[in-house]
């Protein structure tokens, strides 16, 4: 079975109201607009991008080791050359972004959804272990999301012939952070609704991507893990963030 480490849990504000109005009060570009939309802008058809040009003040918020923190922070800033957003890690609960370590959870809030969470608590978990072979892989993948990009193998041009019950049964029996059904449902297969400015083409290198175990799936489909910014990874924060 593939390293089921780099399967993270995006998370989203149960409040479509909230979300969205945290999402426009950052950035009212987040609403979107183009004459090539067909149906009008609602409360499910928004992006939560960060404003474009802002300083994120990213925290901390259990002291890990220097190195620790510092791998932490090489990953992350992989994006950096590619967003016209800046990083200021610190080592304190206030932040934009709240990094917590001490746990056996990979998650982020997507975006601007992380406005909406207590100040007392993380907006991300990096449980993973800083000796683990693929730590700078899933730090890249949890940053993605908490700069407003969806897991890719939701993508609507994905259709990934998931063993569905097989997904549900390995997902729901796992030793380390079991998923219910309905998280299975939202984690994997549930595909992204989104402004159609905020995606590009299906993408089956994508950093965003889980990987997909051959078990997992009907006939002989399958992805490994993908271990660094695709092409179009960067041509899609840059379209985002633009400079």
């Amino acid at each position: 079975m593939m390293n089921d480490l780099l399967h993270c849990r995006l998370i989203q504000w149960p409040d479509d109201q909230a979300a969205y109005d945290a999402a426009i009060n950052e950035s009212p570009a987040n609403a979107g607009s183009s004459s090539t939309h067909r149906r009008k802008r609602s409360v499910v058809n928004y992006s939560k991008l960060w404003a474009n040009s802002r300083t994120l003040k990213i925290a901390f918020m259990d002291n890990p080791e220097e190195h620790h923190k510092q791998k932490i922070i090489n990953a992350a800033s992989q994006w950096l050359p590619y967003i016209n957003l800046s990083f200021d890690f610190v080592d304190d609960l206030q932040g934009d972004i709240r990094i917590a370590t001490k746990n056996n959870d990979n998650s982020s809030m997507l975006g601007t959804d992380a406005l909406l969470i207590h100040p007392d608590w993380p907006t991300m978990n990096l449980g993973v272990k800083p000796e683990h072979e693929d730590f700078e892989v899933i730090v890249i993948h949890e940053f993605g999301h908490a700069l407003g990009a969806m897991h890719e193998h939701q993508h609507p041009e994905a259709n990934i012939p998931w063993d569905k019950p097989k997904v549900y049964e390995f997902y729901q029996n796992r030793e380390m952070n079991p998923l219910t059904r309905q998280q299975v449902d939202r984690n994997m297969f549930a595909p992204f609704n989104t402004l159609d400015a905020i995606y590009t083409p299906y993408d089956r290198k994508s950093i965003m991507h889980h990987p997909v175990a051959n078990t997992l799936t009907l006939g002989d489909w399958e992805i490994p893990i993908n271990r660094k910014l695709s092409k179009k990874d960067k041509r899609l924060m840059k379209l985002l963030y633009p400079k």
